[in-house]
């Protein structure tokens, strides 16, 4: 792909809370320091943000160039990156923690590249737990996050677009992880250091992962690990150390684990209807027809909705809304009392089942009643 100053842009940056802590008093970066990772805030502490919230949109809106970039390093690092690639056109987005802080914080430098130019399009990107005081809801958080990252990076590309990660701004626990994810699914990553006006540019890796067999060999176990079932550290003890990360005894998979399985299970989970992960799940033979005649693609979504199914049943691990589990009402197709959604795009599709005592027996497939 030849890339000019023709060539429309995608901009991934991180943002953290420089924005209100560059400038602030002792007491402020304090108090913020403290309420950083609080995703609720009592009307007190509600209060008291809203004020520096309003004091920094204002300081920003009246600031020159230089000012805005001593006050944030996210809108530094944007026009850095910006300078150094013209662009017909930015799409921005926006990477914040899912905290009160963090949100207040990306919504003021979205604000800002709006405000900028009619060529620029941000939005903010997070997800649920995407915090930096729980290890484990990091991880959850950030794996969550990956998924859209990889499905959406790739379309930009065969559209013609740079790919950009800036990673000025944010914490270093999240720009570690987006780093590896950017060095393969982006053209460049920068950062632009404190006091510094160059940026550092790592290109993309010219490699390609190939741990797709390697994901079919042991893929009971990544099945289970990503809806949330412990997997113990002597389970995985063939796996590649690169694809897993122990704490305490249990595996999850690793950055690199992660993005593998994110780009793979879909191939992978639409290739046959897989057995269910829970004991406490059977198939009757007529669901298992109708599944063998689906596309892979709905395949995948099957396998992936029993995979949640089963960690619901098995863990008491919660069922995605968008998902759905619940009594049927009336009796509309005995001898199935309940129904899991498969998929609701196109022609919706649901699993209907019943339970035997402490066995769930999924009776057929058919259209949305």
């Amino acid at each position: 792909m030849t890339l000019d100053h023709t060539t429309p842009m995608l901009l991934v940056s991180t943002c953290g809370t420089s924005i209100f802590t560059n400038g602030a008093s002792t007491e402020d970066r304090a108090w913020l320091a403290e309420i950083a990772n609080k995703k609720k805030l009592d009307d007190k502490e509600s209060t008291r943000l809203q004020g520096i919230v309003d004091a920094r949109k204002e300081s920003i809106l009246q600031a020159d160039e230089e000012k805005r970039h001593q006050l944030s390093a996210e809108l530094n690092g944007i026009a850095a990156v910006q300078n150094r690639w013209k662009a017909s056109r930015v799409e921005h987005y926006l990477i914040h923690s899912d905290t009160v802080v963090g949100k207040a914080s990306a919504e003021i430098v979205q604000n800002s590249i709006k405000q900028s130019s009619v060529q620029n399009n941000a939005q903010l990107l997070s997800t649920g737990g995407l915090c930096t005081d729980d290890a484990l809801s990091f991880r959850t958080a950030m794996s969550d996050l990956t998924s859209p990252l990889i499905n959406m990076l790739p379309g930009y590309r065969e559209k013609g677009y740079r790919v950009i990660f800036n990673l000025t701004g944010g914490f270093k626990s999240v720009n570690a992880y987006l780093q590896a994810v950017g060095m393969l699914y982006a053209d460049h990553c920068v950062f632009l250091f404190e006091g510094a006006s160059d940026l550092m540019e790592i290109p993309r890796l010219p490699i390609e992962l190939k741990e797709t067999d390697t994901l079919r060999k042991f893929l009971v176990l990544f099945r289970k690990m990503a809806v949330g079932y412990p997997v113990l550290e002597q389970e995985v003890s063939t796996i590649p150390e690169t694809l897993l990360l122990i704490v305490d005894g249990q595996a999850t998979p690793s950055v690199w684990g992660d993005i593998i399985w994110q780009r793979d299970q879909k191939q992978l989970l639409g290739e046959k209807l897989f057995e269910p992960l829970s004991p406490k799940i059977q198939l009757s033979d007529s669901f298992r027809k109708s599944v063998a005649a689906l596309a892979p693609e709905r395949q995948f979504q099957v396998n992936e909705a029993l995979d949640e199914l089963s960690a619901y049943l098995d863990q008491g691990r919660s069922i995605l809304k968008s998902r759905a589990f619940k009594a049927l009402e009336g009796n509309p197709c005995p001898p199935s009392t309940h129904e899991l959604y498969l998929w609701s795009d196109g022609n919706a599709s649901r699993a209907f089942g019943h339970y035997q005592g402490s066995i769930f027996v999924v009776d057929s497939m058919n259209a949305h009643l």
